[in-house]
């Protein structure tokens, strides 16, 4: 007996789950959806609507910063007084931005440590190059002229923050150096400047904050620039420390290319994390991300894509993170874009995530269709979460789809569950109420959960269901 909001007559796709099988258990899923964006707060943080435990990223809190194209010294935390002709620190604003989050009782997931002051432009005398600042798209692209002034000011910074806000409460904070490198508007210098500034920024971060977590943040594997994975094979040859690596992902919502998980994580996320180089401790992290509609001509704007096609993404997009063991997106705004997602997938963290198999035939080939399966071993209670989507942004179709869980009952055993249903006129989530089936007859002792439904492009379904607390 299988029940459902509608009756179909035939399954299309076969979407199944062994949860007999502790070899297909891959992890412990955490809320990957959690971690917002904000440049330079200086003012203060816009709320989120993110219903656990907002974190933030603080975006270019050292200075270098642009205004209307030109230099914004009055944000720096590195100065040079041409008066005294001395380089001196001043971290007021600094501090006023992590006041701003730490005042509201929230937590601070990452300090970028991006566009170094304008001062750094000057070499160890005070001189330009020159005589004039070069200001990039977001400020100071350009290599500090002196990386020893630069290693000792880093000093003085994490010291200042263990002496304002105790080694205890800065050590849970990862640093990340550098913004979206290989970026020539984020850093003008060559690949190897790179590297060096890394190591000698590491180097000084951790000679205060010993356990420091760091890292740096590239482009995606496939763009122009990556640099990701040559930085992987060099930091693992010369011994060079990271905790994380975050990768960029910007994918137009109508390009197929871009939006086939399987074919993205190939190209733009295994050639960094999934190679034998790569430090097994550290996390992939993606630091920058929107479905987009278009992209400014200048490149630092874009118009994102409408919320069905973000909602669906989404799901789809925490599948290929679960599966292959990604960490946070770093998100812009306040998480509105995929909320009714972003929901059912809170409700799922702590679940242990199922590996899976397709099978079948889809009705249409361009179709993303997948699920992802998870158990609450605390309820004893299993979540189905499949998706829908399409790079043809008008598409409109149907697909047909089989679910099948393996579960260790006996077959007839009565079992409950409900159904939520995106709805993409309304932006929602609707739930049925608690209904009751039996598990059915499989081989081997075991029994199987059977469900069969409709799913409509660029929608989303959720089947939860509980089993007898007797039962494994």
């Amino acid at each position: 007996m299988c029940l459902g909001f509608s009756i179909v007559t035939q399954a299309q796709i076969i979407l199944k789950a062994d949860f007999t099988d502790n070899a297909t258990a891959k992890q412990v899923i955490p809320y990957n959806l959690n971690v917002y964006n904000r440049i330079t707060p200086i003012n203060g943080i816009n709320p989120v609507r993110d219903n656990k435990n907002p974190k933030f990223c603080i975006v270019r809190p050292l200075g270098g910063i642009a205004k209307k194209g030109e230099a914004d010294i009055t944000k720096d935390s590195y100065k040079w007084d041409a008066k005294s002709k001395k380089f001196y620190t001043d971290f007021t604003l600094i501090k006023k931005q992590l006041d701003g989050i730490f005042d509201k009782g929230l937590e601070i997931h990452q300090i970028v440590l991006d566009n170094p002051s304008w001062a750094f432009q000057r070499n160890s005398k005070g001189k330009l190059v020159g005589d004039s600042l070069k200001v990039a798209t977001y400020g100071n692209a350009e290599p500090p002229r002196d990386y020893s002034a630069w290693a000792n000011y880093l000093k003085e910074v994490m010291q200042f923050l263990i002496d304002t806000y105790s080694l205890e409460k800065i050590g849970d904070i990862q640093f990340n150096i550098g913004r979206e490198i290989g970026t020539p508007s984020h850093w003008s210098g060559t690949k190897e400047q790179f590297f060096e500034f890394y190591k000698t920024s590491t180097n000084a971060i951790r000679s205060v904050i010993l356990e420091a977590k760091v890292g740096t943040h590239f482009l995606w594997g496939s763009s122009k620039n990556a640099w990701g994975t040559d930085f992987v094979k060099w930091a693992d040859a010369h011994k060079v420390h990271y905790d994380f690596v975050g990768v960029s992902y910007y994918p137009f919502y109508q390009k197929s290319e871009r939006t086939n998980f399987d074919e993205v994580y190939a190209k733009d996320f295994a050639v960094i994390k999934d190679i034998p180089e790569w430090n097994k401790n550290a996390k992939l992290e993606m630091h920058e991300y929107s479905l987009i509609k278009s992209i400014s001509k200048a490149g630092n704007s874009f118009e994102r894509a409408p919320d069905a096609h973000q909602n669906t993404f989404m799901v789809g997009l925490m599948k290929m993170f679960y599966q292959n063991n990604m960490q946070n997106v770093f998100q812009w705004g306040d998480g509105s874009s995929y909320l009714p997602a972003s929901n059912l997938l809170l409700e799922m963290q702590g679940n242990t995530y199922f590996e899976s198999n397709k099978e079948g035939k889809q009705q249409v080939e361009n179709n993303y269709v997948d699920a992802i399966f998870t158990k609450d071993a605390a309820k004893n209670q299993y979540n189905i979460l499949a998706y829908n989507y399409n790079a043809n942004p008008d598409a409109i179709n149907i697909e047909t789809i089989k679910i099948k869980a393996f579960v260790n009952v006996k077959k007839g055993t009565k079992i409950k569950y409900r159904i939520a249903k995106y709805n993409k006129i309304e932006n929602n989530v609707a739930w049925s109420n608690w209904l009751e089936t039996y598990t059915q007859e499989e081989d081997k002792g075991k029994s199987s959960i059977v469900f069969r439904d409709n799913l409509p492009v660029f929608s989303f379904l959720k089947y939860e269901v509980v089993l007898p607390l007797k039962s494994n």
